[in-house]
């Protein structure tokens, strides 16, 4: 494993709702940031922050933007690859 995605993992664990975020899309091909919400029980103000925060690390992006609401989210090649790596080590 190379040192930016040891430092991407290390990013996203140190807010457990941010790796929530994250795994929410697990099997899912796109979200709104009130359904993930709901799935994991946190307010969507927070859900907003993080996903604005995986956003700047490219893990997701907005299939929708020239919109206002409700935003679509859908994870980026990138984003797949860490959420495969969380899997991996659930497995552990």
């Amino acid at each position: 494993m190379d040192d930016e995605t040891l430092i991407l993992l290390s990013y996203i664990t140190i807010a457990p709702n941010r790796e929530k975020v994250l795994k929410s899309f697990e099997g899912e091909d796109f979200l709104r940031p009130t359904e993930i919400s709901r799935k994991i029980g946190v307010h969507p103000n927070n859900v907003s922050k993080h996903l604005r925060s995986l956003r700047e690390h490219n893990l997701v992006y907005v299939m929708n933007p020239d919109y206002h609401v409700p935003k679509l989210y859908r994870l980026t090649e990138k984003g797949k690859n860490i959420l495969n790596i969380f899997k991996k080590f659930e497995k552990i």
